[in-house]
Formats: structure tokens, C-alpha cells, sequence
């Protein structure tokens, strides 16, 4: 059966974060990056040329990549960072969001659907308030599914996002199962890749309220969707991983991923997936759980969104 592994981060994060300043990286290094070392040299492996060689860092590249991805700076103030631990324990965060992701991945069944698939292994971890866009654009918080089964969430605490953690553990939950129905590969295109983001919004809006979805699904009026829909409708079957992202984030992450800009708003993608997906559900009155094993083209042509 298919079950929710975890790595306890947030107590490495602990432990580096409560050890003497001269000792603070090698332990930062080997409880939170060691364990998280084939999720973040996946991650690096999308980012621009040298991003993560360890300059800077004592030529460390886990430091480099713990920085890069946002996780909280073992060299900022040890006080801080444990007294927001101490608000994720407070809020039962990690186990909260565990919680969640058992319980969808027993609503979604994949097995039950023929989708073989195995499970994830989740990650919790303390993100660093100084993180570039983290605050602003993210609400303090994020998540991340983009290697084999793993699933890192990562935040700093506020009263916004800890009540939205479960619904983002869920949502990242759904791509697994989703990716597992049809999988990504170099022909996967926008159309697949709105549908991927709009079913996962969709599912974790039926388990938790539309109300606790994240600022990306929100991010743009229903003018500025209507103005960028000619745009997305001409580009569902543009392909290439590095072509198609554009269409999601917008151009506000092109020169940190490294894409050509397209004149797009931010998360443009989120936007517009759940809504199209949210046209879908209905018109065909099936839930997001059904939807879950529906192909992309078809739920883009049943939404008649575009």
C-alpha cells in the first residue's frame, strides 16, 4: 500500500541551529543537506550553470544549495530560527501535514485506478525569511515535488500560512499520484502542465476549503487572466521543460530559473489551471478525485475554458 515516508528536518535544523556558532555548518550540513541530498542536487541540476558550486560557502555545495533553495541560514540568529521551530512544534505542523497526505492519498486510491504507485517520503523544513520574493511573492512559504517520490514544504511560520500548510502538503501530494496517471517527460506540454497545477489545487480545495488555497491561485484578477488567455491557448502543446515553466510562474522567475520572459503575470499558470480545471469539475459534475485520472487534453477540451 502506498505510504507517506518522512525525514524529520526541522529537528536537524534543531540541533544545528543549538550547537556552538564554530561548529554550526558541518552540523547544519550533515542533519539537514545530508538527508536532503538527492531532492536538492536534483533541484540545482534546473538551476543556472554554477549556481550552486559553493562559492562563498567554504566550497560547500550543500550550503550553497541550502541558501539557493531558501532554507533557513545556519549562519543567521540561532534564536530566531528556534523560536520559529518552536512555533511549527507549537502548531504540530510536520505531523499535521503528514496527517493530511495519508488521508488524501487514501481518498485518491491510486491503486484502485490501476496507477502503480508507491508512495512519497515528506520533508518539513524552516525557510529563511531573508529569502529573495519568500515573504512578498510566497506568503512565507512553499513546496516542491520535483525528484522521485520526494516532497519538500518548506516555511517560516505565520498566522497566513500554517493554517495553508496540510492544503500545500496536499497539493504536492497530488503531483505525485497525477505524474504517476501521466507521467512527465520531454513531450509533456503547457496544456499538461495547467491541468497538473489545477488538479492539485482542486483536490486540496475539496479537502480544505477554497479559502486555505495559497496566494498563487489568487494571484490575478479575473481581467488579467482574460487578457493572458489568448496567449496560454495558443501554447498548450509548446513542450520543453525550460519553455513551459515560463507559463506557469510568469516572468517574474525568468532570471532565476533562466527562460526568456513572455510578457506573462506572476503564477500565471496557477491561475488559470484552476480555474480551467475548476470548469471542468462543473460541467461534468466529477470531483477532483475522479478528475485525478482523466487525461490532460480531455479536461482541457470538457472545461471549453479556451
Amino acid at each position: 500500500m502506498p505510504e507517506v515516508k518522512t525525514i524529520d528536518v526541522l529537528e536537524g535544523q534543531r540541533s544545528a541551529l543549538l550547537a556552538p556558532a564554530t561548529g554550526r555548518r558541518a552540523l547544519y550540513s550533515e542533519r539537514v543537506m545530508e538527508p536532503l541530498r538527492p531532492l536538492w542536487e536534483h533541484i540545482m541540476s534546473f538551476m543556472p550553470a554554477g549556481a550552486a558550486s559553493g562559492s562563498g560557502e567554504g566550497g560547500d555545495p550543500a550550503l550553497a544549495a541550502a541558501r539557493l533553495i531558501g532554507l533557513y541560514d545556519p549562519d543567521s540568529d540561532a534564536g530566531e530560527g528556534i523560536d520559529a521551530l518552536a512555533e511549527l512544534d507549537k502548531r504540530d505542523s510536520f505531523a499535521g501535514c503528514v496527517r493530511a497526505q495519508e488521508s488524501a492519498l487514501e481518498a485518491l486510491s491510486p491503486q484502485e485506478h490501476g496507477v502503480d504507485f508507491e508512495g512519497v517520503t515528506f520533508a518539513l523544513a524552516l525557510a529563511d525569511p531573508r529569502t529573495p520574493d519568500l515573504m512578498e511573492r510566497h506568503a512565507g512559504y512553499m513546496g516542491g515535488a520535483s525528484f522521485s517520490d520526494w516532497i519538500l514544504a518548506y516555511v517560516w511560520p505565520t498566522d497566513y500560512n500554517l493554517p495553508r500548510l496540510p492544503a500545500l502538503a496536499v497539493h504536492e501530494l497530488h503531483h505525485k499520484v497525477r505524474l504517476a496517471f501521466e507521467p512527465w517527460d520531454e513531450t509533456t506540454t503547457v496544456g499538461q502542465y495547467l491541468v497538473l497545477e489545477g488538479l492539485a489545487e482542486a483536490f486540496a480545495a475539496e479537502r480544505f476549503g477554497e479559502e486555505l488555497l495559497g496566494p498563487w491561485t489568487k494571484a490575478l484578477t479575473e481581467d488579467e487572466l482574460e487578457t493572458a488567455r489568448p496567449g496560454m491557448r495558443d501554447a498548450l502543446e509548446v513542450s520543453g521543460f525550460n519553455e513551459i515553466r515560463g507559463y506557469i510562474f510568469g516572468d517574474w522567475a525568468a532570471p532565476q530559473f533562466g527562460y526568456d520572459p513572455r510578457g506573462l503575470p506572476d503564477f500565471v499558470g496557477y491561475s488559470m489551471g484552476y480555474r480551467l480545471v475548476r470548469e471542468y469539475l462543473q460541467r461534468t459534475a466529477r470531483s477532483a478525485v475522479e478528475a485525478s485520472y482523466v487525461p490532460w487534453g480531455e479536461i482541457v477540451e470538457g472545461s471549453r475554458y479556451f
